[in-house]
């Protein structure tokens, strides 16, 4: 193996926590991966994995030479398919993004990357939680919300409107709120997945208003949430990819219409040590273009 070669197995035993799998996935055998990164270990003169029975885990000088060598296999890669025609977006792109948001707003739109990327294959990673992309391998992450301080390079890609409803059934049994303030009195349905999730803030005309709700119910899934204001459970604050059109055609109401729910910016991040290659500049081109407009 050449020392690209090498440096790729590296890669990849640090993102799989396993030399067999990278054999399997080179096509070469375990103890070749071993020896290559023994060698690649004595020339730099240090212990790049704790090595266990069950896992690789790389040490920390490891996680410093990823970073760098990441990077490295990005810009060859470059290179390679750039040379003597326009770059093209080729290779596994893996992308992580939140369940709900992920199924009804971006995997809808992957039909059409794909046809215009025909070298490119998809890895979507379905979490609520906001993953490492380094530690997990992951290129791309899209991200709800406001942003906690990180080295991530964050893109805005849009912004997710949020809308408070309710049943016709609960507001023809608890009355409907006029104010913000009247939201205190009613059955809210908390969404524990976002920071303080008791405080809902509103802008209008008249300024910003806040209001600290309460109920009997509490999800920390959109869609489970929305399906607990289908049921009559109370009023809940719900993102427009799950709406459709279910406003428009009276399956629920849209209330304080003149009071206007802070909106989640959506944003995309990566690393900001590792350089994009063009499956990934494709990919984040290709959101801005089919997200732009959307609701």
């Amino acid at each position: 193996m050449d020392a690209i070669q090498t440096y790729a197995a590296f890669v990849r035993a640090c993102e799989s926590g396993s030399f067999s799998a990278v054999a399997q996935e080179l096509g070469i055998s375990q103890s070749s991966i071993s020896k290559q990164i023994a060698n690649l270990e004595s020339t730099l003169g240090v212990q790049l994995f704790a090595r266990t029975t069950r896992r690789l885990t790389p040490t920390t000088e490891a996680l410093r030479l990823y970073e760098h060598a990441r990077q490295l296999l990005d810009a060859v890669e470059e290179i390679r398919f750039s040379k003597d025609r326009p770059a093209a977006a080729v290779g596994m792109l893996r992308v992580t993004m939140p369940h709900s948001f992920g199924r009804r707003r971006i995997v809808p739109l992957l039909g059409r990357f794909l046809e215009r990327h025909p070298q490119v294959q998809l890895d979507i990673v379905l979490d609520d939680n906001p993953l490492d992309l380094v530690e997990e391998g992951i290129e791309l992450g899209i991200r709800l919300g406001p942003l906690a301080s990180s080295t991530l390079v964050a893109r805005p890609i849009g912004i997710a409107e949020q809308y408070l409803v309710a049943s016709l059934a609960y507001i023809a049994r608890a009355g409907t709120p006029e104010t913000p303030q009247d939201l205190a009195n009613h059955r809210c349905l908390l969404n524990t997945a976002t920071r303080r999730s008791n405080r809902w803030e509103f802008e209008s005309e008249h300024g910003r208003s806040a209001v600290e709700i309460a109920g009997q119910a509490q999800a920390n899934d959109p869609e489970a949430l929305y399906d607990m204001v289908l049921a009559g459970l109370g009023i809940a604050l719900i993102p427009d990819w799950l709406l459709d059109r279910d406003i428009e055609e009276g399956r629920v109401l849209w209330l304080l219409r003149d009071y206007y729910p802070t909106p989640q910016p959506v944003n995309i991040v990566y690393s900001q040590t590792r350089f994009p290659s063009q499956r990934a500049r494709s990919f984040i081109e290709f959101l801005l273009e089919e997200l732009r407009g959307t609701r």
